[in-house]
């Protein structure tokens, strides 16, 4: 009689209250590494402790939190048992969702993982408990809220840390033994491919803007579009297949979308840092990943490099999975992706001093509002095999509370005069659309270089913007002036095109959009008076 086995689902859920818990960069890094430790070399000593490799064919996903691996009655009940215990003392302040499916050789793979995933999601909405209570007199960490486990030394101050954030703390300062990597220094590896030594990556959010002329600073959210639609192919092509070829073709499958990833973050990484001038002036990376797991890649990133890192990532996303996918699904007969997958993405451009955890949940926001866009064909249509195009949102904070995306881009985008209305949220951008905009932006970066500081031009432009929200027939008029006066930048960026906008908003014409704010905002992050 064959050995029973079963489909095992963990899903860590508070990922990002955990790793966002503080503003402070190195704890930011601690609790992303022991995220990245607990889906892969925890999961895998608790599956495997002899480190024989036996159990990594049963592994089907194991990273950015979700996990599921097929084990046989007995590792299964140790998993169920032991493993949420293991996370816990890990990482506390996460929450870990288990379930269990038994497998059913008449059924396809796809279809048990479908079952999983609705037991995971039954779980998730199961209250927690809280993990760290204590009692009212007991000390606190100020900037946690949490039980104080420890004092330490920091710049002479003594601080005390709450037990999730001495964990963090120990991550980053720990020595590995010889043969390892240094602890915080994984996750850089994946998104650059090197090997560098901990001095030469950012741990303070101010380092990221060292040497630079301002401290703007963006954090980043990229997710792969039509995932689901590859499954529900792959499910259908290992319909009647033998069971231990379905769960080797999701195995290939996750591990292929993993390296596509990797492998367009080390692109964008080698294009961005080619330069010397993209460096701080210490001599360090301005980056620092937060997750890059599956089809899931989050970054912090200094303002002025965003927007080219994210969009070669976007590329060479499309190029990789096209190598990658390729490669593990032509084996079962899938060439509907021939031509690989996309991916969406979101960037928050905040200040150094802005919550991180609140600019992380714009970026996703934006993220989603691209993927909208994208899925709705509205601009672009879907692709023959149900895939979306490629596009990326972004969104420059200038207050200091926080919203939902859709009332920022109404109160902070929307220049209205009555029923007259001009939108300055420009996005979501396909990757056509972004080729045009660093067009403009050379010909802007262009103009300030070629006249050393004397041009009034972008602050023109800048003026404009603003007349937008008190009148439009001021702003179209400053705007015709341009023609005469600065000619050559006005035919370059094809500000006729404004000048026609404004006469439709001027005759009550909807939808009207502009990228002027757009090119001013992106434009403006190459300079500043900041000394550092």
């Amino acid at each position: 009689m064959p050995e029973t086995k079963f489909l095992y689902g963990a899903s860590i859920q508070g990922i990002q209250s955990f790793i966002f818990q503080t503003n402070k960069l190195k704890e930011i890094v601690g609790g992303s590494e022991l995220v990245e430790e607990i889906c892969t070399t925890s999961f895998y000593e608790f599956i495997d402790p002899d480190g024989k490799g036996e159990e990594d064919s049963n592994i089907i996903i194991s990273a950015a939190g979700n996990i599921k691996f097929i084990a046989n009655e007995g590792l299964c009940r140790r998993l169920v048992r032991d493993f949420p215990k293991l996370v816990l003392e890990k990482a506390p302040g996460v929450t870990i969702s288990q379930a269990v499916v038994k497998i059913d050789e008449e059924l396809t793979l796809a279809e048990q993982i479908s079952q999983l995933e609705e037991k995971l999601k039954a779980e998730r909405n199961r209250p927690a408990k809280p993990q760290e209570i204590g009692f009212m007199g007991l000390e606190r960490a100020r900037r946690t809220g949490g039980v104080a486990v420890k004092t330490k030394k920091r710049r002479g101050k003594e601080i005390v840390f709450c037990e999730s954030t001495d964990k963090k703390d120990e991550v980053v300062v720990r020595r590995p033994n010889s043969f390892e990597m240094v602890s915080h220094t994984k996750l850089f590896y994946k998104i650059s491919g090197l090997m560098q030594p901990p001095k030469e990556i950012t741990l303070e959010v101010e380092d990221l803007c060292k040497g630079h002329k301002n401290s703007w600073i963006a954090v980043v959210h990229a997710d792969g579009n039509g995932l689901g639609n590859i499954l529900q192919a792959l499910g259908q092509k290992l319909r009647g297949q033998d069971f231990s070829k379905s769960k080797a073709a999701f195995r290939q499958f996750s591990l292929a979308l993993d390296k596509a990833t990797q492998a367009a973050a080390r692109e964008a990484f080698a294009d961005v840092f080619k330069e010397p001038r993209n460096y701080t002036s210490e001599g360090r990376y301005p980056i620092r990943p937060i997750i890059c797991g599956g089809d899931d890649i989050t970054f912090i990133i200094r303002a002025d490099i965003a927007l080219r890192y994210t969009d070669v990532f976007l590329h060479a996303f499309e190029k990789q999975s096209k190598i990658y996918l390729n490669e593990a699904l032509a084996t079962y007969g899938v060439d509907t992706f021939s031509e690989g997958i996309t991916a969406c993405a979101g960037i928050a451009f905040v200040k150094e001093s802005y919550p991180l955890h609140y600019a992380l949940h714009l970026a996703e926001d934006l993220c989603k509002d691209a993927k909208k866009m994208v899925k709705s064909g509205e601009r672009i249509p879907i692709r023959a095999n149900g895939i979306p195009e490629s596009a990326l949102a972004f969104y420059k904070v200038q207050e200091s509370f926080t919203d939902k995306i859709n009332s920022l881009k109404e109160r902070t985008l929307l220049a209205s005069q009555g029923d007259k209305k001009l939108d300055f949220y420009y996005g979501p951008y396909l990757l056509d659309d972004l080729k045009i905009l660093n067009e403009r932006l050379e010909i802007l970066k262009q103009e300030v270089d070629n006249a050393q500081g004397q041009t009034k031009a972008i602050g023109k432009l800048r003026k404009v913007v603003s007349d937008c929200f008190r009148d439009f027939n001021i702003a179209k008029f400053n705007l015709m002036r341009m023609e005469q006066v600065n000619s050559e930048l006005f035919k370059a960026l094809e500000l006729k095109d404004e000048v026609e906008k404004l006469g439709r908003v001027e005759q009550g014409n909807e939808g009207e959009k502009s990228q002027l704010l757009d090119l001013i905002s992106l434009h403006g992050f190459n300079y500043g008076t900041r000394e550092n």
